[in-house]
This record gives C-alpha cells, sequence and structure tokens, in this order.
C-alpha cells in the first residue's frame, strides 16, 4: 500500500461522516465520497498530496451531492436549499472527525449483527464489497444485498448521525465492541475457507479497536477489547505449522509471538483494571496476558475486585 492509500483509507470514514452528517443521506453520501477517492487515487500521485487532504476530498465529495440535489431540485427544493446554505466545515471552527459517529451509526442495535459486520467494514474500515463477501466467503450480490438493505435500514429508522446520548450510549457502546470482536474473531479463526486464519481481517478489528479507544480513551472496555485482540493476536506466527495446521498453546514457539503486541496489550489492561467495573473485554484480556506476567497481572487484578 503506497503512502497516498493509507492515507485515502485512513481518511475514507472521516469524509464519509462529515458529508452525511451535512447531507444526511448515508447511501448517497457513500456514492459521493467512494468518487472522491477514485479522484485522488487516480490525481494525487502525479499532482502530489493537496495540503489539505481531507478537505479536498470534502469538496468533491460534496460537489458531486451538490450536482445530484441540483438535478432533482424540482422534488427536493427545500432540503437543497438547506443543505447549499451551509458550509460541510464553517471557517473558524476545528475540523470535526465524524468516525466514531459513523462507526455508532453503523453498529446500530436495530440493525442485525451481520449487517453491521459488514456496514462497518464497508463504510469505516473501508474494504470493497467485494472483500468484505470474499472473507465472509458469500457472493459479491448477496453481500451487496446484505449492505445495501443496511443502508435502507437506517435511512427509514430515522437514526440521527450524532453520538448516541448518555443514556443510549451503554447500549450502542456494547454493540460497537461486539461487532469489532467478531470481525476480530472471524479474521483469527475463519469460519470457511481453507485458511485457519484471515491477517486482513484482523489487521481491521484491531485498527479499528485502536481507533475506538483513541476516542474514548477513558472507558474501560474500549480499552479491553482492544488489549484482548492485540494479546491474542499476538500468537498469531506461532500457532499455525508449515502446512497451516493449528499448533495447540502449550505446543507453540514463544519465541515467535510478537512481544511488541504483548507489551502494549499488557500496558493496557494493567492500566484500566484498576479503574473500577471491569467488564467481560477485560477480563478476557487478563486471562489471555502470557503467563509470565499472571502474577503481576494477578495483583492488580485482585486489587480492583476489592475496591
Amino acid at each position: 500500500m503506497t503512502p497516498s492509500e493509507d492515507l485515502l483509507r485512513t481518511l475514507a470514514p472521516q469524509v464519509l461522516g462529515a458529508v452525511v452528517r451535512r447531507f444526511g443521506d448515508f447511501a448517497a453520501a457513500e456514492d459521493a465520497v467512494q468518487e472522491a477517492l477514485f479522484t485522488a487515487a487516480e490525481q494525487w500521485p502525479e499532482r502530489g498530496v493537496p495540503e489539505n487532504p481531507r478537505g479536498w476530498l470534502i469538496q468533491v465529495a460534496a460537489r458531486r451531492m451538490t450536482d445530484q440535489l441540483r438535478a432533482d431540485l424540482a422534488r427536493r427544493r427545500r432540503e437543497s436549499a438547506v443543505v447549499l446554505s451551509e458550509p460541510l466545515d464553517p471557517p473558524g471552527e476545528p475540523e470535526q472527525d465524524d468516525s466514531l459517529v459513523l462507526l455508532f451509526m453503523c453498529c446500530h442495535p436495530s440493525l442485525t449483527t451481520s449487517s453491521a459486520i459488514a456496514l462497518t467494514l464497508r463504510a469505516v474500515g473501508g474494504l470493497t464489497t467485494a472483500e468484505i463477501a470474499s472473507a465472509f466467503m458469500v457472493p459479491e450480490a448477496t453481500m451487496a444485498q446484505r449492505i445495501s438493505r443496511a443502508k435502507e435500514r437506517i435511512r427509514s429508522s430515522g437514526v440521527a448521525f450524532r453520538l448516541p446520548t448518555p443514556a443510549e450510549h451503554e447500549e450502542r457502546l456494547r454493540a460497537v465492541l461486539h461487532v469489532l470482536y467478531l470481525i476480530f474473531n472471524e479474521g483469527y479463526a475463519a469460519s470457511a475457507g481453507e485458511t485457519l486464519q484471515r491477517t486482513d481481517l484482523a489487521n481491521e478489528a484491531i485498527r479499528l479497536a485502536r481507533g475506538l479507544h483513541h476516542a474514548l480513551p477513558g472507558n474501560g472496555e474500549a480499552a479491553g477489547v482492544l488489549a484482548l485482540m492485540l494479546l491474542t493476536d499476538a500468537r498469531r506466527a506461532a500457532r499455525t505449522g508449515p502446512h497451516g495446521e493449528l499448533i495447540p498453546l502449550g505446543e507453540q514457539n514463544r519465541a515467535l509471538w510478537d512481544q511488541r503486541a504483548i507489551a502494549e496489550g499488557v500496558a493496557l489492561i494493567s492500566a484500566t483494571l484498576t479503574k473500577g467495573s471491569i467488564g467481560s473485554y477485560q477480563l478476557q484480556a487478563a486471562i489471555a496476558a502470557p503467563p509470565s506476567i499472571k502474577i503481576q497481572r494477578r495483583s492488580s487484578f485482585t486489587r480492583s475486585l476489592c475496591r
């Protein structure tokens, strides 16, 4: 992946969130953003990355949305007048990263789990419909229908593009964590296909979980699910033999374990276990920690339970 491709992948959910926030049409906004990303992929390698790449992408996507609105002006006169009167990023205000809002929207409890997973990977993860279909061993047309139904369900439900209220937060965050962990599980231990692991899905789940933790640094379960993924995925290289066969934990060559991922996971879970109530992902992460740090972990864990 080139630097510009990596940048586009990072910016895609932010741009999509900004466009959905202003225009309110998830499906149309996604089409507009995809066209903006395609234009950038064509132009940036030759002309260079613009000084404000996020703003550049937003404006290209906004122009397409504006053209669509103008083409349908007779039917949507009042709606287009409101949309076109507001800048996407008002002057003088800091840029708003809508990625977290987009993640909560894609994992809304009104969607089925399979639809939420597909929509999250499409809108927030940036995977193509073909890539998602391949990951879950279904025809591309089937996955396209699943994603289309999910977007229509969001549109018809009237879900507002905003972070959940305090009353909604616990349920919505639980759905987000569940979807991210299901994506990771499918990558770490594929339910179908010839290979045991789908590293692309596992890596994407870790990337999204890292973004969630960055956005919610004080949330113990957001830290817990990231720690659990890191501590589990650290054993990836030692899990399979030369022919792809599964190697039991007790027989694994621990020299192959990713020590950097272990250190990060241990640091995350050690910090969060002492901060009050403990959730299921924190507990699972504590259990997943390597035996060499169990005494230290158990000491912190016991103190947190006694509080």
